[in-house]
């Protein structure tokens, strides 16, 4: 069974809404993510469970997201195992979280799924381990670790075999498709609330500091504890800051380095031996899927700007050698 089976034969769909821009606090503005031309990301800002106990049991809340887009899938498993070095100490109430679920990601049109669970999880039970391993693994880059159908697939064995354990209850699931139309991508928040619509006024939510709050008003509102939520956020963003990590350049990168770095070559011979691998470097950036169109010209002409600019100093020569008397 897959994950977005089992998802259906458990869910039940309660209070699931974005939250009115109007009432965003200390938090950018929504923005429309338009096809091609930026990234979006999922992040999980809170999750709390309104009653920590069952019987003598201790709970904790656990959160796995399924983002689907074009035909690629992620998995994220988030608990407050994965914050063992804070201590154990009043992890039944962790809600301030803050973690990446999926991204970022280039938005090429087209749908992007949400299927996300809220669980509660027995503390003192086998599930925990299984679930900081899996979590543990789910956060890695598959593209660094092992970019196969095959790891994807133990990933998702691996999340199947926890929402299958009898221990682990779910206590809200959401579905959610993102589509050109009624319901586009946009930046913004979400509130997942165990309670039925009738039971919750959205006039009455407000993100403050990507915290969930209740009142009349941002300024008088406190913090959401009428019933057990998740908070999630969807983020755009022009620009990877981080593009020098993506697998498919290190390559390129690291031959233009070699060069750049060499102590023997002239600058006449580097700057040779660079035009040599630009039509390299430039063809990874077009194939590289991670990356929109925009983001692959700004980032060839920031690195061309910065290796002409190490070539004039290079050229220039050793600005702290001492010159012969």
């Amino acid at each position: 069974m897959d994950v977005a089976n089992l998802f259906e034969s458990k869910a039940k769909q309660l209070f699931w809404a974005p939250i009115d821009p109007s009432h965003l606090s200390g938090v950018p503005a929504p923005q429309a993510i338009p096809t091609g031309q930026a990234y979006f990301t999922i992040r999980l800002c809170e999750m709390y469970l309104a009653f920590a106990r069952k019987l003598w049991t201790q709970i904790y809340p656990m959160v796995h997201c399924l983002t689907q887009f074009g035909a690629a899938s992620d998995h994220a498993v988030v608990s407050p195992t994965q914050f063992a070095p804070l201590g154990d100490v009043n992890l039944d109430r962790l809600v301030n979280v803050d973690m990446l679920l999926s991204g970022p990601h280039p938005y090429n049109g087209g749908d992007v799924e949400l299927i996300v669970g809220l669980y509660a999880v027995p503390g003192s039970d086998s599930a925990t381990a299984l679930i900081d391993v899996v979590g543990s693994f789910a956060a890695l880059n598959p593209g660094v670790v092992a970019a196969t159908i095959a790891f994807a697939t133990l990933i998702e064995n691996a999340v199947v075999s926890i929402l299958q354990l009898n221990q682990v209850t779910l206590h809200l699931g959401v579905r959610d498709t993102f589509h050109e139309g009624s319901n586009p991508l946009a930046s913004g928040y979400f509130a997942g609330i165990a309670a039925d619509s009738s039971e919750v006024d959205p006039t009455q939510l407000w993100v403050v500091q990507d915290r969930l709050r209740k009142g009349p008003d941002a300024a008088s509102s406190a913090e959401y504890t009428d019933h057990d939520y998740m908070l999630i956020s969807i983020e755009r963003t022009d620009t990877r800051d981080e593009w020098t990590q993506l697998p498919e350049l290190q390559e390129s990168q690291a031959k233009i380095s070699n060069v750049i770095a060499d102590t023997v070559f002239t600058v006449v011979e580097k700057q040779d031996r660079l035009a040599a691998l630009w039509p390299v470097f430039v063809q990874a950036l077009t194939d590289s899927p991670s990356l929109t169109d925009p983001d692959r010209q700004s980032i060839a002409t920031e690195v061309a700007a910065d290796l002409l600019n190490r070539l004039k100093l290079q050229e220039e020569g050793n600005p702290f050698l001492r010159k012969a008397s």
